[in-house]
């Protein structure tokens, strides 16, 4: 077994590459599903410009939201939609999560390496980013994601408001009931105009919501770790502890032995883990003195 001295491959490189997936994959779905739905069948349902419809159909199926306002008219189509929704919903859709992922991480970034000029710099980092692990804070995350949620349906109001001549009322309505996959039907997209503004606007709106709701998830999972962080840090050792901690049963434990105790009561850490990290260490050295030196690295290159 040989020692790599090289980095492992960056992140970076994994992620752009799932952004190039993400988009040939969402053009190969959108042209396989206006090829079928252009020249298998019609559409049934309030209809505009055919190319629009099939685009607008297909961006429908892949946001998952359903307004019913166009639906397949054959027998072909229609068992041709079960499927297309399934690889939507599944392959696509992944994709999709990995390319937000991808423009949230690279957005931190930039806000990040904006602060070492900022003037509001001590201001902005004891509200924004937690300097211990060089990245934002999850609750600012959480706030940039709520506003950029409130700009979609802003955006979509406005654009629906005039496109498809609905009073505000309306157009709120149906922007919020599209961006959350809700979609009644009562209200959808009826116009050439409409149809053309939502094939980009669905995407991005839905794309942007399930964001929010996974920072909102790991706003409320990182409240509870730091509770029960807090908890096990006051919490006072026990004999039971100790002898939990007793890693090699000498009826004491070592600095280390406390340290990796404790991270794993906080759930930082599970006994795999220390499995996996002890079995690379013991392959490592050699000696048997319980230290991996210079010398048990060039005896594995």
């Amino acid at each position: 077994m040989g020692v790599d001295f090289h980095e492992p491959s960056e992140p970076y490189k994994s992620s752009t590459l799932i952004v190039r997936l993400s988009f040939i994959g969402v053009f190969l779905y959108v042209a396989t599903g206006v090829a079928v739905y252009m020249t298998s069948g019609s559409f049934k349902g309030t209809t505009t410009f055919r190319p629009v419809d099939a685009v607008y159909f297909t961006m429908v199926t892949l946001c998952t939201i359903g307004f019913g306002d166009i639906v397949p008219d054959s027998t072909f189509t229609k068992i041709f939609t079960c499927g297309f929704i399934l690889v939507g919903f599944g392959f696509i859709g992944f994709l999709l999560n990995g390319l937000v992922a991808y423009i949230c991480d690279t957005q931190e970034a930039f806000l990040l390496s904006m602060m070492d000029e900022n003037r509001y710099k001590n201001i902005l980092s004891t509200y924004m980013v937690d300097e211990q692990k060089g990245r934002m804070r999850i609750r600012t995350k959480v706030c940039l994601a709520l506003v950029v949620v409130i700009g979609c349906i802003a955006i979509g109001t406005v654009t629906v408001h005039y496109a498809e001549d609905l009073n505000w009322a309306d157009s709120i309505y149906l922007s919020m009931t599209s961006v959350t996959t809700v979609g009644y039907g009562d209200y959808s997209f009826r116009t050439v105009i409409g149809r053309c503004f939502a094939i980009i606007w669905l995407l991005v709106g839905t794309l942007v919501v399930a964001r929010a709701l996974i920072y909102l998830t790991e706003y409320s999972i990182h409240k509870r770790n730091r509770k029960m962080a807090k908890w096990v840090l006051q919490k006072k050792i026990t004999l039971s502890d100790l002898a939990a901690a007793d890693l090699d049963n000498d009826g004491s434990i070592s600095k280390s032995d406390f340290v990796i105790y404790k991270l794993k009561q906080m759930g930082k850490i599970s006994e795999i883990d220390i499995l996996q990290i002890s079995k690379q260490f013991d392959s490592l050295e050699h000696g048997m003195y319980g230290k991996i030196t210079l010398a048990d690295l060039m005896e594995t290159v």
